[in-house]
């Protein structure tokens, strides 16, 4: 069944002594073995993002800055927790961790939806006036220069906040401490930002210059597609500086030690 399994055996996974591959071999071998998961996780990112994307369509037609304020806020904060988790699952697929889905995504946004929220009421109200200044290009007469710049400062967002989501699903730092790594991360590996940022960004002009012919898109890869391939460029980064995998390998030590005990 998609949302139940048996918890007491240790789940899908590949052997962790195995060698990694590595570009779309690696990103082809995680889809084949966890598109189902992926899927799921998705599919809840979409559905906590809709209001979202319904506020910036109502904003868009009634042309009211406030309401894109307020939208961004508010829906910034449903749509968080969605993200948090679907972040977790690629994460976890990333480091090959085994286990069943739906324990795991639970567990996850259950224990944590609460310190998504701000980042989610910040985020969103950014997002969202960009996409207000987007949309109303043309009525603003901003020119070129307008066009450069909101490209520029979407691309920026989009590589922080990558950063981020790796940071928030897997350490246990302060909003300003994630805040001030992404922003150091970003620009001391500027490359891979970019190309990670481009990526999403890239999918994300895509998938609103399509609409409604994305609409299949978004059914089948949802966001995690561009999310996986831009975590698969800077996630080996993050693990090298903050040597995730090994604490985590560490404190799975620990607990089969003492349960041992």
């Amino acid at each position: 069944m998609f949302f139940f399994s048996n918890y007491d055996t240790p789940g899908p996974g590949f052997d962790p002594d195995a060698p990694r591959a590595t570009g779309w071999t690696r990103i082809w071998e995680m889809i084949s073995r966890d598109y189902k998961s992926f899927w799921l996780a998705g599919i809840l990112n979409i559905l906590t993002s809709f209001p979202f994307m319904f506020m910036i369509g109502y904003a868009y037609a009634t042309h009211s800055v406030l309401i894109a304020l307020a939208g961004g806020a508010v829906c910034g904060m449903i749509a968080a927790p969605g993200f948090y988790g679907l972040s977790d699952t690629l994460l976890r697929s990333l480091r090959d961790e085994p286990g069943y889905w739906w324990h795991r995504y639970s567990r996850a946004v259950k224990n944590n939806w609460l310190k998504t929220l701000f980042p989610g009421f910040l985020g969103g109200i950014i997002f969202s006036i960009q996409m207000f200044i987007l949309f109303h290009m043309q009525a603003l007469d901003g020119g070129l220069w307008l066009l450069i710049s909101l490209i520029v400062s979407m691309t920026v967002f989009m590589g922080i906040l990558l950063w981020f989501l790796v940071q928030h699903a897997l350490l246990e730092l302060s909003f300003i401490a994630l805040l001030k790594n992404s922003l150091l991360l970003f620009f001391r590996y500027i490359t891979k930002s970019l190309t990670a940022a481009g990526i999403a960004f890239g999918y994300l002009i895509l998938i609103l210059f399509m609409f409604p012919g994305s609409v299949f898109i978004l059914i089948t890869a949802c966001f995690w597609l561009p999310l996986l391939c831009s975590f698969q460029i800077i996630y080996p980064k993050a693990d090298e500086i903050f040597g995730i995998e090994k604490k985590l390998s560490s404190r799975y030590t620990s607990s089969l030690e003492k349960d041992e005990e």
